[in-house]
């Protein structure tokens, strides 16, 4: 059961940004596409937390993502986040 099933539409919203508002850092897989990660990260960069995406390779990526993360990560697999996060 994922977090869209236990809260209604209204509450996943409000636990979204206490979780945000909690966070030193905000980190966005967009290699899906979603309306919610655009308001989030945009939430986020709003409140002056940094915005780190990360991307599949061939992932398309909007200019407004680009424009608001302090670096973007690519990765083939999902194993190789592991490595860019460590250093």
């Amino acid at each position: 059961m994922g977090l869209s099933d236990a809260y209604s539409k209204n509450e996943l919203m409000e636990a979204t940004f206490k979780e945000i508002d909690s966070s030193n850092v905000v980190v966005i897989d967009i290699t899906e596409k979603g309306v919610g990660l655009g308001i989030e990260s945009g939430y986020a960069y709003a409140k002056g937390i940094p915005v780190y995406i990360v991307a599949k390779k061939g992932s398309e990526m909007s200019n407004t993502m680009l424009g608001i993360s302090k670096k973007v990560f690519i990765y083939e697999e999902l194993e190789d986040m592991v490595t860019m996060f460590s250093k």
